[in-house]
């Protein structure tokens, strides 16, 4: 299922989300990316989920950034908090420990341009760890993900919440989105740079990770097996 093409309109209004759960380390950084954009965006929300260090505090103090705190309750409710309040006609992502590269608004703007029935375009990933003490390059992969990803309004609408019960929601999502037809492209840019730290979560907790990868991958092949439709969470 195409969206209508009237529907799939070209938009420059962008909204930026920063899901942050105590990251005071990173959040300056990745803020600072999101205004290098070459094509700004229309609005930057930062959803503070509990955290318990300074970010808050930094982010605060950030002109023009706009800041909603709320109890700890994970990414799935956290990023969809944000979904909420945006007003832009594009949305787009960025963990709070990640950082955007200077194009990514422009290069993936103009593909929605140019091909008005896609629903969302990613693009590639550059990884890196981050020892504390110097940055070391890791890889460059193509990157279906929120961060590397921007959306039509109407796709977000379309496919419902992001789930709040698995660590894997953005899968669960993206599953979601193809069962519904929905379209989407990876540009063979690299548009992000995924931080990788000792307080990852997917680092700190590996074995739940992989539990709710095939969880969540087990429940979208009983669906399809058994023809449900997708529903939002």
């Amino acid at each position: 299922m195409n969206l209508p093409r009237a529907a799939m309109a070209p938009s420059r209004g962008v909204s930026v989300i920063v899901p942050m759960y105590n990251a005071v380390r990173f959040i300056a950084q990745a803020i600072a990316s999101i205004r290098s954009q070459t094509v700004p965006v229309g609005e930057i929300i930062v959803v503070d989920d509990g955290s318990t260090d300074d970010g808050p505090e930094v982010v605060a103090a950030e002109p023009g950034v706009t800041l909603v705190r709320k109890p700890h309750s994970g990414i799935g409710d956290t990023v969809n908090a944000g979904v909420a309040l945006a007003q832009g006609d594009l949305i787009a992502f960025l963990d709070a420990d990640d950082r955007w590269l200077s194009d990514k608004t422009s290069l993936q703007i103009a593909a929605l341009d140019r091909d008005p029935a896609l629903a969302m375009v990613f693009g590639h990933g550059r990884r890196f760890h981050d020892t504390g003490a110097e940055e070391v390059a890791i890889d460059v992969r193509p990157a279906v993900s929120r961060c590397s990803g921007m959306f039509r309004r109407e796709a977000l609408a379309t496919v419902g919440r992001f789930g709040t019960g698995e660590a894997h929601e953005f899968m669960a999502w993206m599953l979601a989105a193809s069962e519904a037809g929905l379209r989407h492209d990876i540009l063979p840019d690299i548009v992000f740079e995924r931080r990788i730290h000792d307080a990852n979560h997917g680092v700190a907790h590996k074995d739940d990770q992989r539990r709710s990868y095939f969880t969540t991958l087990k429940a979208a092949l009983d669906r399809r097996r058994l023809g449900h439709a997708p529903r939002p969470q």
